[in-house]
């Protein structure tokens, strides 16, 4: 069988030799029976390396001819980039299909290429009601690579009754710079350790602050920030920022990605919880569980917690925590609202992989799971505490 790969990597990246290793490690796997040519001259398929590669696809898929064929690993945040790309490709009405899981698992789907299928999600039918008169502020734009998650603002308001406020990153920016630190500053001076010092700590309090402020500013119940800017700009990241807020009962999203945003102001508003803004890592669909992963999650959400760095920069402070195991569900709005995803499951194990986003969680499902794979709606997915299936689909449905 000829392959043609299309390796995409973020332009973010640093470390190119480790993601060259990983990279060369599986595809030796992957052929470790050569079954493949790889040939310019074979099928195209795009090697989604890393997360951050949806934008490039963007500018060069229509290259190339239908059915999109995408391999996803379980590994540097490439489902997460896959399954945006997908969910882009489905809102186009254009046929795809995932290859993910592990190189043999791959090389399984790959030497079986199997039927184009359709996929639905179920349907949004009537308002949201729980989400009348709230504000949120969009704090810079979306990422560049959420090619799937623009949110209509009108609809936005006229579907769910929500007012959604954009926010310039130069007037967070002022905020920061002008920002102090004493605010929980001693609570968490004890988890500094050998990769965050006195200073990061700091910067990472002044974003935190920084955020706060144009919430008491705006009247927001939440917001969502164009994080990845701010390594660039302050060699630090929103994380701890983020995980403050949720703890603190506001909805604090990454990436500007306002259907997630949405979707945990939903889950706040109806269950009066916090929930986990997560990156599918891994999805095994045979047998129903999943690896789910961030940098950031509500500290009320924690057992325990400790700092690390930021899993693809190496900057700044973000939370590795330890989850309660037990029953879960996972939702997810769509872009148009006019759609959701929602499943049970229970996270099994709290995980400690070096290639993944430093909160790291396995869930294990009562239920089919295909629709993640293959019928996404976006790169992120929202979990919580308990089981709540059956009450979200009688409030959407």
């Amino acid at each position: 069988m000829d392959i043609n790969f299309i390796y995409l990597r973020s332009k973010i990246t640093t470390d190119h030799r480790f993601l060259d290793k990983e990279k060369n490690n599986f595809l030796n796997s992957l052929n470790s029976n050569n079954d493949f040519n790889f040939s310019k001259n074979g099928i195209n398929i795009f090697f989604i390396e890393t997360g951050g590669t949806e934008e490039e696809f963007e500018s060069i898929y229509k290259n190339y001819k239908e059915p999109y064929y995408l391999l996803a690993t379980n590994a540097n945040n490439s489902l997460p980039a896959s399954l945006e790309i997908t969910s882009f490709l489905n809102k186009n009405n254009a046929k795809f299909h995932l290859f993910h899981g592990t190189s043999e698992e791959i090389r399984k789907q790959l030497l079986s290429i199997k039927e184009i299928k359709e996929y639905s999600n179920n349907l949004i039918n009537q308002k949201v009601r729980v989400l009348e008169n709230k504000r949120y502020g969009v704090v810079g734009k979306p990422s560049n690579w959420l090619i799937s998650s623009e949110v209509d603002y009108k609809l936005a308001k006229s579907k769910f009754g929500v007012e959604l406020i954009d926010i310039s990153f130069s007037e967070f920016s002022n905020e920061i710079n002008n920002a102090n630190d004493i605010i929980y500053a001693s609570t968490f001076r004890k988890y500094l350790n050998e990769k965050i010092d006195e200073e990061t700590l700091s910067k990472a309090l002044k974003i935190y602050c920084a955020l706060r402020n144009l919430i008491i500013k705006y009247n927001l119940n939440g917001l969502t920030v164009r994080c990845f800017d701010l390594l660039e700009s302050y060699k630090n990241t929103s994380c701890l920022a983020l995980a403050i807020l949720n703890k603190d009962g506001y909805i604090a999203t990454c990436e500007g990605d306002i259907p997630t945003m949405l979707s945990m102001a939903f889950i706040r508003e109806t269950f009066h919880e916090s929930s986990f803004q997560v990156n599918p890592s891994y999805i095994n669909e045979i047998d129903r569980y999943g690896y789910f992963a961030h940098c950031t999650l509500p500290l009320d959400m924690c057992l325990s917690y400790e700092f690390d760095t930021h899993f693809e920069s190496g900057l700044g402070v973000a939370i590795k925590g330890r989850l309660n195991l037990g029953n879960v569900t996972i939702f997810k709005l769509n872009s148009s609202l006019d759609r959701f995803e929602v499943f049970e499951g229970k996270i099994s194990a709290n995980l400690h992989q070096n290639n993944l986003c430093r909160t790291q969680i396995k869930v294990v499902f009562n239920e089919d799971i295909d629709l993640l794979l293959h019928a996404p709606l976006g790169n992120h997915l929202v979990i919580c505490y308990g089981a709540h299936k059956k009450e979200i689909i009688n409030l959407l449905d």
